[in-house]
């Protein structure tokens, strides 16, 4: 369409006209496997707890597990948690309602014990679920597995099987039924395989049920989900099965779940020291605020080449949390286009689970790099090592504040917060993180005309999908912000114009705006609904890529745009 056809009230209001510009955890072979090591902790262990050889002396472990541990991991002290759970966990097989932080070793806690039940109780292979561990996300499921399958690697005969959504339901039907000795599983998925009478039979004979991160399931709103898959799984009493929960905080309702999973008389262990500050209390933050919400790129890349000059560049790895996935691809190639910068990756809910479990394994194993994503990864998963956290707009209250931030700072280890906000949102920072103290630091735009013509080469899909999601996400702040709809809208405008580079007001389906509550608001075009397309054929997948493939560092081969 040329600019003299051009609707002109899609026009850039200042210029005119346009310028150019995993179903299952993989079997095992019969011979012995290569041995292999469990992700690093993200804290050095203490020589003053007990040793893994200590638990061997009273036998109470096998000695398989033991030379697993010590020879294949290389573990000899055991982590606070571990010291403070695995000896009870293992000789008296009580039920236990730990706090722990994530990163402090907690999955070794609960794993051991339960493979130790397998061993003692001399599992058949395929005669039943032994351990079911229920994760309030994939990727947390998925990293409780790799510990798993590093600690199960001198007992091939034992199968790891998942239950996750974002995955095959057949496969994993089929692979949970041709014999599983311990299923990870996230709720909502494990609710509709119970629905199959032969997996609820599978789980006749489980030993030993454990809720991961307990606090944030509840959080999560599975609650309802956690009672009826409680109801669904055989007697307590009549299979003698041993509860532990991992939680990091112990809220009323942490402790209400509790007593639907253990027994009455189950003790409660504790492994973060009375007073220990929390991240946000001991972690250095910076508030940045930007004029408008088009500086907002400009300021985040100014604030990343910031920090990245007070930290060695091969140990500077960071997150950088967006309000929404869309936003989260958009800022994502601005840095990926960037030169100078390490390696950026991308994650979120849209992206394919495949695409996610590769670019959280390469992050979490990575010595530097940038991961922008959304709360995916605000809780349950575990990076070491990261330096910064980076939050980019604000996020929907506190508790993600502060969850966002304790991704960096873990177990001891320094970091640092930026908090990246427009004026207009300084309602969050001095109310609702009025308990922060916050170091105020200016906004570097000198990247502006460089990111503006980065992203006026984008092409509509990303133009359309960020300014989609900005006007649906910033809707719900509108109170804090002191705006109305029209408000909304002329921001959103100067937002697409300005911050994104688009030459024109991207279109709304008229459905969308409906369902945005912006109906009949000046300023919006809006286009007929397009017609759906039905597709065949399973799924298995969350949407689209996403772009998760980010691009390699300086002088690497860089990522497709995918996901847009």
């Amino acid at each position: 369409m040329s600019d003299s056809k051009r609707n002109p009230a899609r026009r850039h209001p200042y210029r005119g006209k346009k310028q150019m510009t995993t179903n299952a955890a993989p079997r095992r072979d019969p011979a012995p496997p290569p041995r292999v090591a469990t992700p690093p902790l993200t804290a050095p262990i203490p020589l003053d707890t007990p040793r893994f050889a200590d638990l061997a002396k009273e036998n109470i472990i096998h000695p398989i597990m033991l030379q697993t541990i010590t020879e294949d991991l290389k573990f000899d002290h055991m982590m606070p948690v571990q010291a403070a759970t695995l000896h009870d966990l293992l000789a008296l097989r009580i039920d236990c309602l730990a706090q722990a932080k994530t990163g402090t070793g907690k999955t070794i806690a609960f794993l051991l014990p339960a493979i130790q039940t397998l061993i003692n109780k001399n599992r058949r292979p395929g005669s039943g679920i032994s351990l079911l561990v229920i994760s309030p996300t994939r990727e947390l499921a998925m990293q409780i597995a790799k510990e798993a399958t590093a600690l199960l690697q001198r007992l091939p005969q034992y199968k790891i099987c998942f239950a996750i959504g974002g995955t095959n339901k057949s496969s994993e039907e089929k692979n949970i039924l041709n014999g599983c000795e311990i299923l990870i599983a996230t709720p909502g998925r494990l609710l509709d395989h119970l629905g199959n009478e032969q997996i609820r039979d599978s789980f006749s004979t489980l030993d030993t049920l454990v809720l991961d991160e307990a606090d944030r399931l509840l959080d999560m709103g599975f609650m309802n989900a956690l009672k009826e898959i409680i109801g669904c799984l055989p007697d307590k009493k009549a299979t003698n099965r041993q509860g532990m929960l991992f939680s990091a905080t112990i809220a009323p309702h942490v402790e209400k779940v509790a007593h639907l999973v253990l027994s009455p008389n189950y003790k409660f262990i504790s492994t973060i020291p009375e007073g220990e500050l929390n991240t946000h209390e001991r972690v250095p933050q910076q508030l940045i605020v930007a004029p408008t919400f088009s500086d907002i790129p400009a300021a985040m890349v100014g604030a990343v080449h910031s920090e990245l000059s007070l930290v060695s560049a091969p140990l500077f790895k960071a997150i950088i949390f967006a309000p929404t996935a869309a936003l989260a691809d958009f800022y994502g190639e601005i840095l990926a286009s960037l030169p100078g910068l390490p390696q950026v990756s991308i994650l979120h809910s849209r992206v394919s689970q495949t695409k996610r479990t590769k670019v959280t394994n390469a992050f979490r194993d990575a010595a530097n790099g940038i991961l922008v994503a959304t709360d995916v990864v605000a809780r349950g998963l575990d990076f070491p090592l990261v330096t910064n956290v980076f939050q980019v707009g604000v996020p929907a209250d506190k508790e993600s504040y502060v969850h966002r931030l304790g991704r960096t700072a873990r177990a001891g280890a320094e970091g640092r917060g930026t908090f990246i906000i427009t004026q207009n949102e300084t309602f969050f920072s001095k109310w609702t993180l009025k308990e922060i103290t916050f170091q105020p630091a200016d906004a570097d735009l000198s990247a502006k005309e460089q990111i503006r013509s980065i992203a006026s080469r984008m092409d509509e899909s990303m133009h359309a999908k960020t300014y989609q999601a900005w006007l649906g996400y910033y809707k719900n702040h509108l109170r804090g912000m002191g705006w109305d709809n029209e408000r909304l809208v002329s921001e959103g405008n100067r937002f697409a114009f300005e911050g994104l580079g688009a030459p024109e007001v991207p279109p709304l389906q008229k459905s969308t705006v409906g369902k945005m509550g912006l109906r009949g608001v000046k300023g919006l075009v809006v286009v007929p609904d397009a017609p759906r397309v039905h597709r065949g054929g399973g799924g298995g997948g969350e949407g689209r890529n996403a772009g998760a493939g980010g691009r390699g560092g300086r002088g690497g081969a860089r990522g497709g745009r995918g996901g847009r």
